[in-house]
């Protein structure tokens, strides 16, 4: 029977895993359809261009596009974009792991970690926002890198998927979210290893060269900028904006679309003095515990690629992790979702690595061969860190050492089978309005 057994699991592993994974996501995403678990992100989605260009408005004009041509309830065309963004980027990811499922540990560590693909189960409040699409490309950039460093598709083909795909996505999610600007430097890079790994990054003349034309393209990427300062977001057409919004939401939270009009210097001002204060319980306490979470998760991913894995991954250009890591961190200083930002950090790293060439022969499930005590050490880790250590998605007065995806499973529980009366406390069915969380 064990056999057998065995036997299954190893012919249905990458299958297996998916049900699994999308299991874990089938509560958050049936709940999603009844109430609305994100206020804020639900706003901001919103902004739009009814007053002309503004800053974020392109997700908003699309939703209510299909809002005209469906006349489908506008929640609940949010929901179920960010339900489809979701299963992508489960499969997406599925896909790349598929290089190292005969590691079956690290496997599904990367799978379930709860700054990864498991973050918005840790706090549903890092679901359903706008990053997530923003990941959708990652993602599919990684796929594509890693096709190309395994030798399954060549150089021409990964310009194609540059030009229709990669460079035209970073423009959409910046014309989405204007975080995505601190994420082209992930890509070009990323780029970079496929097009010319030789490349010096500061040498200007160097772009000139007929080599490196398609790297130069990337400078498009940074028009939005220049548009943006053209089109400011000011309170005023913020204002216009959100009361045509109040016809079909009424109670529409209006703090997310008039965080648009604040100036770049101002945000980082004003988000660093908030994050750099006494939280409520007047300490310090958020400044320990988002650097210690950011170190345990970047020193776990390291660890899997550099030492773990380190015969098995043909690992170049280094440096350029740190490069792709630096502009993703000055967004500690502009936004105070922390917890947001350790997680796209710890996404761009993970990806860096996974875009190579990996081989891992036979399958194994712990990482260390006849050394039981490590074994279990790592596996006493892995076991609290992707079940017990909670992520907040942002600022201060979080308990972050003891929570996270099993209090999730036994809140789902306890709302299916036993009181469902806290959803109707805490969030807003659709087509009620919806205010602050």
């Amino acid at each position: 029977m064990y056999f057998y057994l065995k036997q299954f699991i190893n012919k249905y592993f990458i299958v297996l895993s998916y049900i699994i994974v999308v299991s874990c996501f089938a509560p958050l995403f049936y709940f999603s359809t009844k109430f609305m678990v994100n206020n804020w992100g639900y706003a901001d989605a919103l902004i739009n261009y009814s007053e002309g260009f503004i800053r974020r408005g392109l997700l908003g004009e699309i939703l209510l596009f299909v809002y005209k041509l469906t006349e489908i309830e506008l929640s609940k065309i949010y929901t179920y974009l960010y339900i489809l963004v979701t299963l992508t980027n489960i499969s997406l990811f599925i896909l790349i792991l598929k290089n190292i499922s005969n590691s079956r540990f690290i496997f599904l560590f990367l799978l379930m970690n709860p700054v990864l693909l498991f973050f918005p189960l840790n706090d549903t409040l890092g679901y359903m926002r706008k990053e997530m699409i923003m990941l959708t490309l990652m993602l599919f950039h990684c796929y594509i890198c890693s096709r190309f460093h395994n030798n399954l598709i060549d150089k021409n083909k990964y310009i194609k998927f540059l030009y229709l795909v990669i460079l035209p996505g970073i423009i959409v999610n910046t014309l989405m979210h204007d975080m995505q600007l601190f994420l082209i430097p992930f890509h070009f890079l990323l780029s970079v290893n496929v097009l010319n790994k030789e490349l010096k990054l500061f040498n200007v003349k160097e772009y000139f060269k007929y080599k490196n034309l398609n790297l130069s393209l990337y400078l498009i990427t940074l028009s939005p900028i220049l548009v943006f300062s053209f089109y400011p977001s000011d309170i005023e057409k913020l204002e216009i904006i959100a009361k045509k919004l109040y016809v079909l939401e009424p109670n529409l939270w209006w703090d997310p679309i008039k965080y648009t009009s604040n100036p770049f210097l101002s945000a980082v001002v004003g988000e660093s003095k908030f994050m750099f204060s006494e939280d409520k319980m007047g300490s310090y306490k958020h400044l320990f515990q988002y650097p210690f979470l950011l170190i345990i998760s970047l020193s776990s991913i390291v660890f899997i690629f550099r030492f773990v894995l380190r015969d098995n991954i043909k690992i170049y250009n280094n440096h350029f992790l740190i490069l792709s890591l630096f502009p993703i961190f000055l967004l500690f200083f502009i936004g105070r979702d922390w917890g947001r930002w350790l997680s796209m950090i710890c996404w761009a790293s993970v990806l860096y690595y996974l875009q190579f060439n990996i081989k891992i022969d036979g399958n194994y499930f712990f990482i260390f061969k006849k050394k039981i005590f490590y074994n279990v050490l790592v596996l006493i880790f892995a076991i609290y860190y992707s079940f017990f250590l909670f992520l907040p998605h942002c600022c201060k007065n979080h308990q972050t050492l003891m929570g996270g995806f099993y209090l999730n499973v036994k809140l789902a529980y306890e709302l299916a089978f036993k009181n469902s009366g806290h959803l109707d406390k805490t969030f807003r069915k659709h087509g009620k309005g919806y205010e602050s969380n």
